[in-house]
């Protein structure tokens, strides 16, 4: 999965249940763990390239990639990640 800097990259959140437990650089290198299974990712891949990178790494039970439109709001995440997803999306 390609993973340069180009002009237009999309924020997306990733869930799974099952399968193997992934790192965020599993995924990509611009990506977040905010939980076990729950991951943020910048991306200027389309959803469904994402979806089926995680399906291959993961073998999850369920999944789902969703893009996300506007800063989302958290609480009892990894300390920085309100500063990383406000740094790669507008607010």
């Amino acid at each position: 999965m390609r993973d340069t800097e180009w002009p237009r990259s999309d924020m997306f959140i990733v869930y799974y249940t099952g399968g193997k437990l992934l790192e965020a650089a599993n995924i990509s290198h611009m990506a977040r763990k905010l939980d076990d299974r729950l991951f943020l990712v910048l991306s200027p891949e389309t959803q469904s390239r994402l979806y089926h990178h995680v399906k291959r790494l993961a073998s999850p039970d369920a999944l789902f990639v969703g893009r996300l439109a506007a800063l989302p709001k958290f609480k009892g995440m990894q300390a920085g990640t309100t500063k990383w997803v406000g740094s790669h999306m507008p607010t």
